[in-house]
């Protein structure tokens, strides 16, 4: 097996292996997304934990399909899959078309260190990959707004009075430079701050009982965390 940090580097194009049941994107991803080096592509968890190549960052999708008869064994998906990547050493980039925000907190709670949308412009996908193998946490605008909510709802995230002026203003669409003009701040501290929240987004999933998350979010008791 590939030690998972041996060839990682912070310097290059992200060097990444993509996990997707389609053939399209499998074939394609690279092409479309040229600023990644994409190294190997696999149809299933299943085949990557078999076959691992080493990578910066493994690109996975959501919800995977065996690729041949309806009639074989499920294949990994959902929170499992990424368990699965996550426990081989692993960061973890969901690439997906789901975009309701409890399923995808759910990624977050599971390892995932971001999301990005299947929708998305390339470059997106491009500096999400980036800032991934820097140690960053990832998150798309409709958990930016989810961020927002569970801090209303007084949960124990615990947002700064900055942060919370940052996640507010990302929440409703703002661009970067008129947050910073509005907060008397740089576009890089604003960044900072919004960073700062969002790894205590995914600390709150992670560490908080089900229980309480279910709570939060206002939903009855395992109508999200049963499921993959």
């Amino acid at each position: 097996m590939a030690e998972p940090n041996a060839s990682r580097t912070e310097t290059g194009p992200p060097r990444v292996v993509v996990i997707d049941d389609s053939t399209v994107i499998r074939g394609g991803f690279a092409t479309v997304h040229p600023g990644l080096d994409v190294i190997a592509t696999y149809a299933t968890v299943e085949e990557f934990e078999a076959h691992p190549t080493s990578c910066d960052v493994v690109v996975l999708d959501l919800l995977l399909r065996h690729p041949r008869q309806q009639a074989t064994p499920a294949v990994k998906q959902g929170r499992a899959a990424i368990s699965a990547v996550r426990g081989l050493g692993y960061p973890v980039c969901i690439y997906t078309d789901e975009r309701r925000p409890l399923v995808l907190a759910l990624c977050l709670r599971a390892g995932a260190d971001g999301v990005v949308h299947k929708s998305d412009p390339p470059d997106v996908a491009v500096q999400a990959v980036r800032d991934i193998r820097q140690g960053q946490v990832v998150v798309t605008q409709s958990l930016v707004g989810l961020t927002e909510l569970l801090d209303r709802r007084e949960t124990t995230l615990d947002l700064s009075p900055r942060q919370r002026q940052v996640i507010s203003a990302r929440a409703r669409g703002r661009h970067w430079k008129d947050i910073a003009a509005m907060l008397h701040i740089t576009e890089g501290v604003a960044r900072e701050h919004y960073q700062a929240a969002c790894v205590k987004l995914r600390h709150y999933l992670r560490d908080t009982s089900p229980g309480d998350i279910e709570r939060a979010f206002g939903i009855g008791p395992g109508d999200l965390l049963d499921g993959d």
